[in-house]
């Protein structure tokens, strides 16, 4: 697979024409599946006193934030914790998305550095952001997305406790993508070794008009599968029927081998701390098929005010484009919805396994955490809850 630029339409069909070229597409940049941020103030006065340096030794639970953290509670992340699954520094997650605030507190540490980068020449940084590197997140969205998968407990809890973060950025700063870049950055986190993929993004294509994006997405999350990784991606929110919409599909959450995502949010809440209303529901939004979707997990529903909405960490390098209010205006925290923060808590589960059963064996990974979900909805593969409802304290064993 190769994205070439600047050809002209007859350059493209003499290009198609030659005898080892199985297909040649358009692959135009286009606005990626964005979740909705939220659009009123979403942190209190007790953020500025957790901005203090973490405790190393901290549980997850220590977080100035995690009593109103729904989502955890809801996936037993709590259970898993008291048990000793923490994570493992050794343990790689690539986040495929905007970059991520490396200096902030609560990743401060978890982000390698040397192995991150930017196939987004076109972000900038900019003058009052000199010195940081050009992974760093001038949107938000990977920076949330990360803060789910693993954090150092500061203002939010995340799934792992100890991990290592790369941040591929193949998003630019106002949220665009293409299909080239996405498998670009794959590739790239496969070729690093990493143990799981989040790729809170994806395309639509229609496998008759376009089949060589579509093999190339398969190709490609088959490549990183025999390299070790497992990929979990996101089937998008526009709560689509994907079992009756034709020859369209979305990738890479509907490749062979992904783990495909859709989301949970309470139907209410009593106050800020809870306590929360059916914490299982399918959210509104979010796309399903049992063709599709793998298996669920909280990302959160409602509207701003209700408490039934995610809480994430922002980026301290907004831009003009940032796209949550919270974040453009430089507080700690932002709740959206979305099911890019159910792949997050499903990576961050896959995180732990592998710090449990081992590397290099994605077809474990993603077994265990398909036979230990709870089974809502219908009996078996559900549209909106595929195999269930992530359970992390039964899939590290903890509980039968």
């Amino acid at each position: 697979m190769a994205a070439v630029t600047g050809l002209s339409g007859a350059a493209a069909a003499e290009l198609a024409a030659g005898p080892d070229i199985r297909a040649v597409e358009p692959d135009l940049a286009t606005l990626g599946n964005e979740d909705v941020a939220a659009d009123g103030a979403a942190a209190d006065e007790a953020v500025s006193e957790a901005l203090a340096p973490a405790d190393a030794t901290a549980s997850p639970t220590t977080a100035r934030f995690y009593a109103r953290q729904w989502n955890l509670r809801a996936v037993f992340a709590p259970e898993a914790w008291a048990a000793g699954h923490l994570g493992s520094r050794d343990v790689k997650v690539a986040i495929v998305d905007t970059g991520i605030d490396y200096l902030l507190p609560d990743l401060a540490g978890l982000v390698d550095l040397a192995h991150s980068t930017s196939f987004v020449p076109e972000d900038v940084i900019p003058t009052r952001y000199a010195g940081r590197l050009p992974f760093s997140d001038l949107f938000w969205h990977g920076t949330a997305v990360a803060s789910v998968v693993a954090s150092n407990a500061t203002v939010l809890a995340g799934v792992n406790r100890y991990v290592t973060l790369l941040a591929v950025k193949v998003v630019d700063s106002t949220f665009r993508t293409s299909a080239g870049r996405l498998l670009t950055g794959i590739v790239y986190a496969a070729d690093q070794g990493v143990d799981v993929i989040n790729l809170s993004n994806g395309v639509q294509r229609d496998k008759s008009e376009n089949p060589g994006t579509v093999a190339a997405f398969e190709r490609a999350v088959n490549y990183a599968f025999r390299k070790g990784a497992l990929l979990v991606s996101v089937p998008f929110n526009d709560a689509a029927d994907l079992d009756h919409n034709g020859d369209l599909v979305r990738l890479p959450c509907e490749a062979a081998n992904a783990i495909c995502v859709a989301a949970t949010g309470p139907t209410g809440a009593t106050g800020v701390n809870g306590p929360w209303v059916n914490v299982d529901a399918p959210a509104p939004y979010a796309a399903y098929g049992r063709s599709a979707i793998s298996v669920a997990a909280p990302g959160g529903a409602g509207e701003v005010g209700q408490f039934r909405r995610m809480w994430v960490s922002c980026t301290t390098t907004p831009t003009a484009t940032t796209a949550a209010p919270a974040c453009l205006a430089r507080q700690a925290v932002a709740q959206p919805v979305g099911n890019s923060f159910a792949a997050a808590h499903v990576s961050g589960l896959a995180a732990l396994l592998v710090a449990k059963l081992g590397h290099g064996n994605p077809a474990l990974i993603r077994a265990r955490i398909l036979q230990s979900a709870d089974d809502l909805g219908e009996p078996g593969t559900d549209p909106y809850y595929g195999k269930g409802r992530i359970n992390i304290a039964r899939a590290l064993g903890i509980v039968q």
